[in-house]
């Protein structure tokens, strides 16, 4: 075999073999940057795993560190192999199974894994990520949303600022030092102006159930009694 044709086998050789090995999809909404870092290195580390992090919802079943694998898995031997490997990251796998209904890598050689810091409150099961989102208000007029944002900022916006084109009337930081309980402070104040409880509850509608998070204001002089601002999920 001449050399240019040795070398092109082994490429082909190489391109299969990375080709068989397993994807693991690392669902890491609550890992920091070093985190994250962390489970990734351990896992390319050993040539054998390709690894895609995301931050999407966890499903609402999930409850500790969980494995799932695809019906499609070709090597068995992964599942325990991977397990190991997030145990030494520092996540060790309690709940192991394999999936059996949809996800965009049900059909794929891949596992994916669930992780959540060691601090969960399982009963409530609440992060301060879990709390990012826009919510819709009840009875808190002028308000009509409020906007907790990834960055800790947030904006209580209202019809007549959106009219404008102005947030920043109603903006500020905000704090979820513990449940319950959501501070909102705005820029240039010296304590919490705003406070507000969390109620979670589910719901449906035609399509699926839903999973919805409150939060009920708590300052009567501030906004108008009875106000709170809702958002769902669907599960």
């Amino acid at each position: 075999m001449k050399p240019a044709n040795f070398v092109l086998f082994l490429f082909i050789l190489f391109l299969c073999g990375c080709a068989n090995n397993p994807t693991i999809y690392v669902y890491a909404k609550y890992l920091n940057s070093t985190e994250k870092e962390k489970i990734k290195a351990v896992f390319v580390g050993t040539d054998k795993y390709r690894v895609e992090l995301n931050e999407l919802d966890l499903p609402t079943t999930i409850a500790n560190n969980t494995l799932l694998y695809s019906p499609l898995l070709r090597d068995p031997n992964a599942i325990e192999s991977v397990a190991e490997l997030a145990a030494i990251a520092g996540y060790p796998v309690q709940r192991t199974q394999g999936l059996t209904q949809g996800n965009h890598w049900y059909t794929k050689n891949s596992l994916a894994l669930f992780l959540l810091p060691s601090n969960r409150n399982a009963r409530q099961g609440l992060f301060l990520q879990d709390l990012v989102n826009k919510y819709e208000a009840k009875h808190c007029e002028p308000a009509n949303s409020l906007l907790l944002a990834k960055d800790g900022s947030f904006k209580l916006i209202s019809e007549s600022d959106q009219d404008a084109g102005n947030n920043d009337l109603h903006s500020g930081t905000w704090k979820y030092r513990q449940y319950p309980y959501v501070e909102l402070q705005l820029y240039g104040s010296s304590y919490a102006d705003y406070y507000f409880q969390i109620k979670q509850f589910e719901g449906a509608d035609k399509v699926s159930a839903i999973q919805f998070i409150e939060l009920v204001s708590l300052n009567a002089d501030m906004l108008p009694e009875g106000c709170s601002f809702i958002v769902g999920t669907r599960l």
